[in-house]
């Protein structure tokens, strides 16, 4: 009898690596449709796969959390511009803290503050993110898909001033 040892059930943060591409990309389309029912025709994996080939690579930062072998979140960030350009909770993980695992992450990455973009249609987004102490300000729309998108900033000075 082979006795093996036993695997962490612990989440796990790491460096998103080439093995995480369709994992990533099968979390972001999950995300993505539960946050977007009303949209009938959704592009197929290999369109998000060369999504994530294409944009999740440097100067961004892609940090993946994991449960075992399942990859649960993800986040992209690009640090030299202060930016978040994703964050995605597979649906069977959303309420349970793991978004805002991931935005402790933008915080600890840059202290000074962060900005993203979130679709105005995405209701539930909106709500988590201002809960978390990001302020909403323009509105304008997404250069290559033509959806209209909120920018929303944290800076530590807004979060200490909520708290």
């Amino acid at each position: 009898m082979t006795v093996r040892a036993p695997v962490s059930l612990l989440p796990l943060l790491r460096p998103a690596t080439d093995a995480d591409c369709a994992p990533l990309a099968r979390v972001w389309r999950r995300a993505w449709c539960s946050a977007n029912p009303s949209v009938a025709l959704v592009a197929p994996l290999a369109h998000w796969e060369a999504r994530v080939r294409a944009e999740f690579g440097p100067p961004c930062v892609t940090l993946v959390r994991a449960e075992g072998p399942e990859v649960t979140a993800f986040l992209v960030l690009d640090p030299a511009q202060a930016h978040v350009h994703q964050l995605f909770v597979d649906p069977d993980w959303q309420g349970q803290g793991v978004g805002a695992e991931l935005l402790q992450q933008a915080h600890r990455l840059c202290p000074g503050g962060w900005t993203l973009h979130v679709a105005t249609a995405n209701s539930g987004a909106r709500r988590f993110y201002a809960r978390h102490g990001l302020v909403e300000g323009l509105v304008d729309t997404h250069p290559v898909t033509g959806r209209e998108r909120v920018s929303c900033r944290w800076l530590p000075t807004l979060a200490a001033a909520a708290d």
